[in-house]
């Protein structure tokens, strides 16, 4: 296949709308306007998280109810490690890496061989141990009281201001971003969804579908744990909340609103999830009630997340614009 031929398969609705993206998300350290930096900062966290996630949900098909397992190792690793062995954020993020790569092949060993009921049942309860650990262990841990602290100085970044903290993570957003749509448009991206379309034939073409599934589990995780330690950069604080079982659930939350069918769904989930959770919290006492009616809705009147529900539209109307929007 000729290098255009390659270029061309690349290029289309996704990119341009992922590219658009980032540009706009550049872009918004411009305006000065610090809560819009914040909720922009977040998205890109939290989309980070719900797009790892759908390599495992959405192409594979394999429910996890302990991503929070990796967010928590992620932010964990990079606080211990900036706190207590070396002061600098990038070599904090960047250590997740291995530490991701070896919580997911654990998780992997302890969760795969079984079938999808157990696996998400699994995964809750590997969440749940590791988020009693972080409480427990207070003298490594913090405790409930979490890591405060984390450095955003070091040898090789300084990233204590706001506007450098955010393009910090805007970098790693966009790497992460465009890994995941090579992935997509790769042939381990095409056996993946196709493990999720039908998992019975793949052992017939001489695939493993334990081996698949780990390839999934790993780059989910690593991705999802890469998000836990940026979060942990932007905060410069951590507590075992980012393992427990309901902050676990919020990436699938996303996916869902968004449609796990496409590619930009779960980021598009992160785009409405984000501001829609800051805005109805402000009502204190109904902020639960108010964000649980809205979530029922969408997955009620949207099946497909939001992005199927334009498509259907769209084929309905004979435009077929969002088709191109799909994996």
């Amino acid at each position: 296949m000729s290098l255009s031929s390659r270029l061309k398969g690349l290029v289309n609705g996704n990119t341009v709308a992922l590219l658009l993206l980032i540009a706009f998300l550049a872009i918004i350290p411009l305006t000065g306007h610090r809560f819009y930096m914040y909720i922009a900062t977040l998205i890109m966290i939290m989309g980070m998280f719900a797009m790892g996630y759908n390599v495992l949900f959405g192409y594979v098909g394999l429910l996890s109810f302990g991503h929070g397992l990796f967010f928590g190792a992620g932010a964990y690793s990079t606080a211990l490690f900036t706190l207590k062995v070396y002061s600098d954020p990038l070599v904090g993020v960047l250590i997740t890496v291995p530490v991701a790569l070896l919580t997911s092949i654990i998780v992997g060993v302890l969760t795969l061989k079984h079938g999808k009921v157990y696996f998400a049942i699994l995964t809750l309860a590997l969440s749940m141990i590791f988020w009693s650990a972080l409480v427990k262990l207070r003298w490594l841990t913090g405790g409930t009281d979490g890591l405060v602290g984390i450095p955003k100085r070091g040898v090789f970044v300084d990233v204590s201001g706001p506007i450098v903290t955010y393009y910090f993570i805007l970098a790693f957003f966009a790497v992460i971003m465009l890994g995941l749509y090579i992935l997509n448009k790769s042939r381990y991206g095409l056996l993946l969804r196709a493990l999720g379309a039908n998992e019975d034939r793949l052992p017939f073409l001489g695939y493993s579908t334990f081996t698949l599934r780990m390839v999934a589990l790993t780059i989910s995780g690593t991705a999802s744990a890469l998000a836990g330690s940026l979060y942990a950069v932007f905060y410069s604080v951590v507590t075992p909340d980012v393992a427990y079982w309901t902050f676990g659930a919020e990436p699938l939350i996303m996916t869902l609103i968004g449609g796990p069918s496409y590619f930009l769904g779960p980021l598009i989930g992160a785009l409405i999830f984000v501001p829609l959770t800051t805005v109805v919290a402000r009502f204190a006492e109904y902020w639960m009630l108010l964000l649980g009616i809205a979530l029922l809705a969408v997955i009620l009147f949207f099946r497909g997340g939001l992005l199927g529900f334009l498509e259907s539209l769209s084929r309905e109307l004979k435009l077929g614009v969002y088709r191109r929007w799909r994996f």
